[in-house]
Formats: C-alpha cells, sequence, structure tokens
C-alpha cells in the first residue's frame, strides 16, 4: 500500500462467533462480533472480556457464561469453519450428560 502500512489479515464484515447462550448445552451463533469483544484485525487476534487474547479461528473451551464468547472465526476460510465446527461439537458433547436431547 502507498502509506506503507499492510493489509488487515482479516475483513470485519467476515467475522462470526460462537457463544453460549442462556441455555449452555448448545452454542449460538453470532454474525459479527459481540459488543464485549475486541478484535484486532491486523493481528488476527480477539480479546475476551477478561482480557485474554486468542487468535481468529481459534475457540475457547470454557466460561459457559451466557453470551461469553467460545470463539471468533472468518466466515471465508474452511479451516475456521471446520474449527468452529468442532467448537460446536465440544459444547454438545461437553453437555451431553448434563442436557436434555432437545435435536
Amino acid at each position: 500500500m502507498a502509506d506503507g502500512k499492510s493489509r488487515p489479515k482479516y475483513k470485519q464484515g467476515n467475522l462470526i462467533s460462537l457463544v453460549w447462550p442462556a441455555n449452555s448445552c448448545h452454542s449460538r451463533l453470532v454474525d459479527g462480533v459481540p459488543e464485549n469483544v475486541r478484535v484486532d484485525l491486523d493481528t488476527g487476534t480477539w480479546r475476551t472480556p477478561m482480557g485474554l487474547s486468542h487468535e481468529i479461528g481459534c475457540g475457547i473451551h470454557d466460561r459457559p457464561i451466557t453470551d461469553y464468547p467460545i470463539g471468533v472465526y472468518d466466515r471465508t476460510k474452511i479451516k475456521h469453519l471446520e474449527r468452529m465446527k468442532d467448537d460446536i461439537e465440544w459444547v454438545q458433547s461437553r453437555n451431553s450428560c448434563h442436557c436434555a436431547d432437545v435435536d
């Protein structure tokens, strides 16, 4: 680029997030990024409300708190979608003994 800055790794419009819903047996997909999450598009990281930093495309496996983020992913990257699927399955398996089957 002419101003010497490199292009960001990610575009805000391509980001989707998984968050814990009120019923923590499942995850909830959010278009974009929740208000309580900070994203650095240049470094490719996202920061939880508790201040912990993670790579975009990687979920975290803890904190079943309503509306707390599980992960932030780029919907245009297959590896991110595969990781998101793994994170969804982790949530379901984590809670399989605690939640009734609602499928």
